[in-house]
């Protein structure tokens, strides 16, 4: 609870227009699934979701950090879809997913953890749906 009271303070001194309020943002959302994966209150989880997305409409394409935003949007989608079956999280997981292998082409460092999220995403996609 103290991590997530001083990672909203922190966004306090990243007002909307701040250089690092997308940083201010993602950092509260990790705070927040932390403590849903210890507690499992929803609105955690539902939460984290907001700020990821709202984090991720301030980064351009092309910008350095929107992969990773990506990829941690596309896995607390595919948590709540776990947790409530909602089909359109895990659409939503995998196209994000995608999205994210798109910016690491091959030969970039990070292209490993985007084809392993890609994959985990679509194997869920099978578990649940058989395609």
């Amino acid at each position: 609870d103290q991590a997530i009271a001083l990672a909203r303070l922190a966004l306090t001194l990243h007002p909307v227009g701040h250089t690092y309020r997308s940083w201010s943002l993602g950092n509260l959302a990790i705070q927040l699934s932390t403590r849903f994966d210890h507690r499992g209150n929803a609105e955690d989880l539902d939460q984290a979701i907001a700020l990821l997305r709202e984090a991720l409409a301030l980064l351009p394409v092309g910008h350095t950090d929107r992969s990773k935003l990506l990829g941690n949007l596309a896995n607390q989608l595919s948590t709540r879809f776990h947790h409530r079956g909602d089909a359109e999280d895990l659409d939503q997981a995998i196209a994000l997913a995608r999205e994210a292998l798109a910016l690491h082409p091959v030969g970039h460092t990070n292209r490993s953890w985007s084809l392993n999220n890609l994959a985990l995403q679509l194997s869920t996609r099978f578990d649940h749906r058989g395609d």
